[in-house]
């Protein structure tokens, strides 16, 4: 017996685990090196004490062990044994370490004499265990959040493990079995080929084995379609046989929608959804080539341009504006088939591509209904706003078979219709090349002449009619060309319009009307009335009037010897946004007079509305005034008009003596035109005013 002690006790002290032995009632007989050095204390210290007082023990989520459940005391009193428990014990310093324990009795000869436990410090083993455990719960909270599958298949046994978000990729209930067979039977009939080859692919390739393929799930439940991509490896053994295919899977549907989303906002136009001139090219170029080859009878490409619409974003703003081209959009596409193209090239140009044209149908009957249908008023809001288009038609094969020579050529020819007067359609011919060089030619001889002084202003005297003295000059703006020719605005006004170039245009001419007064001044002759004409595009701009204030203090003159002309078109446009313009103007004190009038929309109710000076009749019925009788009655009740209005009325181009001596009979106030003079240079017409004061006294 004591040979056998003897062994264990040696067994006990070469331990690398702590050992105790107690008595029945759990006090200390022995304990081994190992347990003194991991626990701290001392031969005297623990001997003869009961071991569940001196190492305070928790369970492993850190509550006390209270004594009655201590298996060191349950296995030395009531002989239990336990094996393998973990408990957070502490140590004689206080610290505190994790021991996998055991706890068991001791029997003598069939007698319990007390118990022996065993702990050894796992505290880095459980470390590791917690983390893995943290990790493998992040992994799996993490492939939940992603939406990622993941899946291990063994060539070996056909047997394919995979968790639950591959079920929700493949559209199936959690209960089903993980099998191939079932996976490829929810792959898209379309799809499921392509997917074998990538895999079979990757089985062949021997090496790395390495697969990604996109692949469109249906859930046969609901028919819910689900974009996946699955990626992954085949590995492979020793000898080169596949042995597993592993991998994830992951739900790609959201990030398709969105490629379509982009590819389509890429494609079509944000404000009116109508294809862009990246698909219009890219769809077209194609389709016009088809129509071709099969020599259906060829095609036409329409460009059409507004009329009128910037001024439209300059007074009532963006948004406004962008809802009149969305209606545009809306009465494009109404007038077309469903096979022929509307596309927004940008600002306010569209395109219309027929790729089939017959007698029934044919370029003329669509431009001629698209005239008709965009002219028609534009409601937004409260207000009625009008656009007109101006419409160039090029044809295919005619023309040209490449959709970017087609389109120019319908460029010109929609210029060429602006030119004719807007709201029209002209068909491309050869003859317009020249003509837009001229344009262009033109519009880059304005840019430079508005930095380098290339402008004049001519100046045409305003007699009064009845003194016969002179009432005032209207001044007329000229660009030298690059061959030293002057240039008429007629020549160059619309290009300065479609050139975005006419307000400052217009600032340059009432900034040098005004300095030119200046100069008279200095040069001796009276404070003379200046009239400029105004854009409509001018008058829309807020900020025009204060452009005029600001001339007229730089120089110094007085407001009512400026004058500002617009037409009747201009103003009837819009009359409540008019009239508020006009005020503005006329609050500074500059005059305002109608010019060309007789032309457009006469009506003594908005005549009252507008703050005038004057009305000027236009020429076209001054001209015919002797022998045309329908144009002395419109003169006449024009100049009854401004009578009862008190407006002073002008008759322009007055070119003979009986025109000047109706107009005096008849109470018109002032006159203008070549029996007095044509329009002058500054110097010119100094000449002019001397030698008149010279005759008149």
């Amino acid at each position: 017996m004591r040979r056998t002690l003897e062994i264990y006790r040696s067994i006990a002290e070469q331990a690398a685990y702590s050992i105790f032995f107690t008595d029945e009632q759990s006090r200390v007989i022995y304990q081994n090196p190992e347990a003194l050095n991991t626990f701290g204390f001392s031969d005297e210290e623990i001997s003869g004490q009961r071991l569940h007082d001196k190492i305070h023990h928790h369970h492993p989520d850190g509550t006390p062990v209270p004594i009655e459940q201590c298996k060191i005391y349950r296995a030395a009193v009531f002989g239990e044994t336990e094996r393998n428990f973990t408990w957070l014990v502490s140590r004689k310093d206080g610290s505190h370490f994790y021991a996998s324990c055991t706890a068991a009795p001791v029997f003598f000869e069939g007698e319990r004499i007390g118990a022996t436990f065993f702990a050894t410090d796992i505290t880095e083993k459980k470390a590791a265990e917690d983390a893995l455990a943290r990790s493998t719960e992040e992994l799996k909270l993490a492939t939940e959040a992603a939406s990622l599958g993941l899946f291990d298949y063994s060539f070996e046994t056909d047997e394919l493990r995979w968790t639950d978000q591959n079920k929700e990729h493949f559209g199936l209930p959690p209960e089903a079995q993980a099998s191939v067979a079932i996976l490829f039977a929810q792959i898209h009939p379309d799809d499921r080929e392509r997917a074998r080859q990538i895999l079979a692919a990757a089985v062949k390739s021997g090496g790395e084995g390495r697969f990604e393929l996109e692949f469109r799930t249906i859930d046969q439940r609901n028919g819910r379609v689900r974009w996946i991509v699955a990626r992954g490896r085949v590995l492979f053994d020793a000898d080169g046989k596949p042995t597993r295919r592993i991998g994830t899977t992951i739900d790609a549907t959201e990030r398709k929608q969105t490629e379509k989303r982009l590819l389509e906002a890429s494609q079509h136009d944000s404000l009116t959804g109508l294809p862009n001139r990246a698909l219009l090219f890219e769809y077209c170029g194609h389709l016009i080539a088809m129509a071709n080859r099969a020599q259906t009878g060829g095609g036409a490409v329409l460009f059409i341009d507004l009329d009128r619409f910037k001024p439209i974003n300059d007074l009532y703003g963006h948004e406004t504006g962008d809802k009149v081209l969305q209606e545009v959009a809306r009465r494009l596409q109404s007038c077309t088939r469903k096979e022929d193209i509307v596309s927004r090239l940008g600002g306010d140009e569209f395109i219309v591509v027929l790729p089939r044209v017959d007698s029934a149908y044919g370029p003329v009957t669509v431009a001629e209904n698209l005239l008709s249908s965009i002219g028609q008023p534009i409601h937004v809001g409260d207000l009625q706003l009008s656009v007109t288009p101006s419409i160039g038609i090029s044809l295919f094969p005619t023309h040209s078979s490449e959709l970017e020579t087609l389109i120019r050529c319908a460029d010109l020819a929609m210029y060429s219709a602006k030119r004719v007067g807007r709201n029209n359609f002209t068909i491309y011919s050869p003859g317009l090349d020249e003509h837009a060089n001229e344009f262009l030619r033109l519009e880059i001889r304005l840019k430079q002449a508005l930095q380098s002084n290339g402008l004049m202003l001519f100046y045409q005297p305003i007699m009064d009619v009845q003194s016969g003295h002179l009432a005032g000059v209207e001044a007329l703006v000229r660009l030298r060309d690059e061959n030293g020719q002057l240039r008429s605005p007629n020549d160059f006004i619309p290009i300065a319009e479609s050139a975005g170039l006419i307000n400052q245009l217009g600032e340059w001419v009432a900034a040098e009307a005004c300095r030119q007064h200046e100069r008279w001044r200095e040069a001796g002759l009276p404070p003379l009335s200046i009239s400029i004409n105004i854009s409509s595009s001018q008058f829309r701009q807020r900020t025009f009037a204060s452009h005029l204030a600001e001339a007229i203090d730089r120089y110094g003159i007085d407001p009512a010897c400026l004058q500002v002309e617009i037409t009747e078109s201009a103003v009837m446009d819009n009359l409540p946004a008019a009239i508020a313009a006009l005020n503005e103007i006329r609050s500074t004190g500059i005059r305002i007079a109608l010019d060309d009038f007789g032309t457009g929309y006469s009506s003594l109710n908005y005549l009252s509305s507008l703050p005038l000076d004057k009305l000027k009749i236009d020429q076209s019925f001054i001209k015919k005034i002797v022998s045309h009788r329908p144009s002395r009655s419109i003169t006449d009740a024009i100049l009854a008009l401004g009578r009862s209005l008190n407006l002073k009325v002008v008759g322009e181009g007055i070119e003979s003596e009986q025109a000047m001596d109706y107009l005096r009979e008849h109470g018109c106030d002032q006159a203008q035109g070549y029996l007095f003079s044509h329009p002058l240079p500054p110097k010119d017409f100094e000449a002019w005013y001397w030698n008149r004061a010279r005759q008149l006294h």
